[in-house]
């Protein structure tokens, strides 16, 4: 292919043209005629030539140095000119030997090119001088080194460079392509994928408030901060309602927020909900702003870092699918205070799953049923989600199976002909009483049909601890073994690709263990079922991946089960004294999507006995955790170097044992954060260590507890098909726990009336 380039040099063309020895130029037929001067630059037009435009390259940009005066100049003091078509791609038009009184304004990146001047169709074309070169003829070729020679000198003297006066130009370098010296500027970098980077880490001064709110005037006026009392939250209104924010929008006032809030309650020191719960917001109103996963995300990361405490919490209209409904879920049970009273969803993209995983995590979480100091009364969160998904009785029967799938209860805001139902009060039977109940929700959009199943009565909220075991009942021994050391893992949930399985105490989950043959998956049923009786028996703690490998393994669908490089399936541990349900993958990519799921937040909630009576019937504890010595000596500790880590409890029984007189408490535990010993070290850190606790307790192992008590009770995930899973074990799937609490004496919390807590 030959290409060509026109580059208008004086008044005449000249062609550039590629050949073997590089881009050479060739001179035009037709020879140029001088005018008369004229005010500005002009171009003439070569005869029977097409209109067309030069070429720019790098040897015509000038170096900053370079540039004139004018180069400041403002757009009023310019000439006027014409501009450039519309259409095709714009490029620079080059006339070296224009008068250099005045140079040429240089377009900054980004910007316009310069406008091209227009040529009179009458006006001879003006006399070009001679060349010192000789032509070789009248379309002979230029040498590359004579024709860049010229070119530099011409190109000099249009731009007024003084250095063209005394010879010729000296030959520039090649410039090559090199790599930038550092990242770019922050302004130049579009807004984070992860909001919690947006959110300012710099110290921020009381003095700045006023710089700040300066910086977004709008925002300032929507966004009011009362003055702080003594002992007392700030109060706050946040109402930006309609404002086209969008993610990145919303991003930026995340950022700008932080700041603010920081700027007014700079002092932040504490562990408590107090000093945790610095602002308390009567209205928070994102409405009408197009709101996706990552903009919601972004706001309550925001509202959970400075403890924000919302009375209404409103994002109507906005296009929040289920997994923001993940992110408002973690805010939500970010503390053990309820952080909404009411929480409104209507027009969104919320589905009936989404709707139970909210449901999921308000079940057994310590904040709710909210209590009421002034009623004595525990009422449930106000929801509205009104939207084409949740309507009528397909909306009721989504509820329905929530309420049975999470032994929950949700009330439909009743009216007894009197008063009803609001976000203030409840007039259900079921909830109208000091004890805890299980009505999280008040459901303000769905109502009963006349055929429909009522939904389930109010219960005790301690009763799910202590119900039947079900499907995590132990199974019977294998057939020829007559006693065993530990029980065997049961299944809770299975699909084609995922399994929620009970890891009974003496299982390990260490990884890569010893042990395991490959072939076993290869046995028949009745050698694995033997081979699963000797695990049972072994003196020291079984692999949980050698019981996988048998019970999955011989399916061939199952590939995770047999590759040792992703662990047999597991995504997440327990010790090896705990016990619990755990997520495992059964394929490949049932594995990752378990992964995936775990570094999005599962939840999981916890029963312990420790030490003691507490003081508070529930609490928190955010003491960061150091595992940097994990590796030498298989112990965290609490230290401010550590991540960060978050545990909500409440006490559900009190115990003492009949013949010392110790007292001891059964607490309830959701985990915000998922840390190694995570449970264990901020137990020990608020100084009631866990019973049995040989790491962090007094090394001491009490005669009516065989083990390590702590027993995972739920948890919850999304499997593959976007549908949310919640699976219990009550503490009746851990038969050696619940016989232990059977030989002490109840002696106060929630547990003593109506739960079927064991004790004497």
């Amino acid at each position: 292919l030959r290409a060509s380039l026109v580059h208008k040099l004086g008044s005449g063309l000249a062609m550039l043209r590629a050949s073997a020895n590089g881009v050479q130029r060739v001179e035009p037929k037709a020879k140029a005629a001088p005018v008369a001067a004229r005010p500005a630059p002009t171009l003439a037009k070569a005869p029977a030539a097409a209109r067309t435009f030069g070429v720019l390259s790098y040897k015509s940009i000038a170096k900053p140095e370079e540039l004139g005066d004018d180069e400041n100049m403002s757009l009023a003091d310019q000439e006027p000119q014409e501009p450039l078509p519309s259409t095709g791609p714009r490029r620079m038009i080059m006339n070296p030997l224009a008068p250099t009184s005045k140079a040429p304004p240089t377009p900054a990146l980004g910007g316009a090119m310069p406008p091209r001047a227009k040529a009179k169709a009458n006006t001879a074309p003006e006399k070009r001088p001679a060349p010192k070169e000789e032509l070789q003829e009248e379309e002979g070729i230029l040498d590359n080194e004579t024709w860049a020679k010229q070119f530099e000198q011409k190109w000099a003297a249009a731009m007024g460079d003084t250095r063209a006066e005394s010879g010729p130009a000296a030959k520039k370098p090649k410039l090559l392509p090199t790599q930038p010296s550092g990242p770019p500027p922050s302004s130049l970098l579009a807004t984070p994928n992860t909001p919690a980077e947006a959110l300012s880490k710099e110290p921020v001064s009381k003095g700045d408030v006023g710089a700040i709110l300066e910086e977004h005037p709008d925002w300032a006026t929507r966004c009011t901060i009362d003055p702080a009392r003594p002992g007392q939250p700030q109060r706050l209104s946040v109402s930006m309602p309609e404002m086209g924010l969008g993610d990145s929008g919303l991003s930026k006032w995340c950022a700008w927020m932080d700041r603010r809030l920081t700027a007014e309650r700079p002092d932040r020191s504490g562990e408590g909900s107090a000093a945790r719960n610095r602002f308390r917001a009567t209205n928070v109103d994102f409405s009408e702003n197009e709101l996706g996963v990552v903009g919601v995300k972004a706001l309550f990361l925001m509202l959970e870092k400075h403890g924000i405490r919302c009375e209404v919490l409103r994002l109507t209209g906005n296009m929040i699918t289920n997994e923001g409904v993940r992110w408002i879920s973690k805010y939500l049970t970010c503390s053990s205070q309820p952080m909404a009273s009411e929480l409104i969803l209507t027009r969104n993209r919320i589905t009936g799953e989404g709707m139970k995983w909210l449901l999921g995590n308000l079940v057994m979480h310590p904040a709710y049923p909210i209590w009421i100091n002034d009623t004595k009364r525990f009422l449930p969160l106000w929801i509205k989600a009104e939207n084409v998904k949740l309507k009528g009785k397909a909306g009721y029967q989504v509820f329905s199976s929530a309420c049975s799938t999470l032994s929950c209860s949700v009330c439909l805001c009743e009216d007894n002909g009197a008063v009803q139902c609001g976000p203030r009060q409840c007039v259900n039977v079921g909830c109208c009483d000091e004890l805890k109940h299980n009505c999280v929700a008040h459901i303000s959009f769905v109502e009963a049909t006349e055929d429909s199943e009522p939904l389930p009565a109010p219960s005790p909220h301690a009763r799910l601890i202590f119900a039947a075991p079900g499907r995590g009942k132990p199974k019977a021994l294998p057939s020829g073994i007559e006693s065993a050391v530990r029980e065997e893992p049961r299944l809770l949930y299975e699909d084609d690709d995922l399994a929620v399985v009970l890891k009974p105490a003496g299982w390990s989950c260490m990884p890569q263990p010893k042990g395991v043959d490959p072939a076993w998956a290869k046995l028949k049923p009745l050698a694995r079922r033997q081979q699963v009786g000797e695990l049972l028996g072994q003196p020291a703690a079984a692999p949980l991946q050698a019981w996988l490998l048998l019970h999955f393994g011989a399916d061939p669908n199952n590939d995770a089960a047999r590759d040792q490089a992703s662990d047999r399936g597991i995504a997440h541990r327990l010790d090896v004294d705990a016990s619990g349900p755990l997520l495992v993958g059964k394929t490949l990519r049932g594995y990752e999507h378990a992964r995936k799921q775990i570094a999005a937040g599962l939840v999981k909630d916890y029963l312990a006995l420790v030490h003691g009576s507490l003081e508070v019937e529930r609490g928190e504890c955010h003491a960061a955790i150091d595992a940097s010595k994990y590796a030498e000596t298989k112990r965290v500790c609490i230290g401010p170097s550590g991540q960060p880590a978050t545990t909500v409890w409440e006490v559900i029984a009190e115990y003492e044992e009949p013949e010392s007189g110790e007292r001891f408490t059964l607490l309830n535990c959701r985990m915000v954060t998922l840390r190694t010993h995570q449970l264990r070290v901020h137990l020990q850190h608020l100084g009631h260590p866990l019973v049995g606790d040989k790491l962090y307790g007094d090394g001491g192992i009490p005669s009516f507890c065989p083990r390590l008590f702590l027993h995972k009770m739920r948890i919850g995930f999304f499997n593959m098909e976007g549908h949310a899973a919640f699976e219990a074990s009550s503490l009746q799937c851990a038969p050696d726990l619940w016989r232990a609490l059977g030989r002490l004496r109840k002696v106060g919390g929630m547990a003593m009336m109506g739960c079927g807590a064991p004790g004497l």
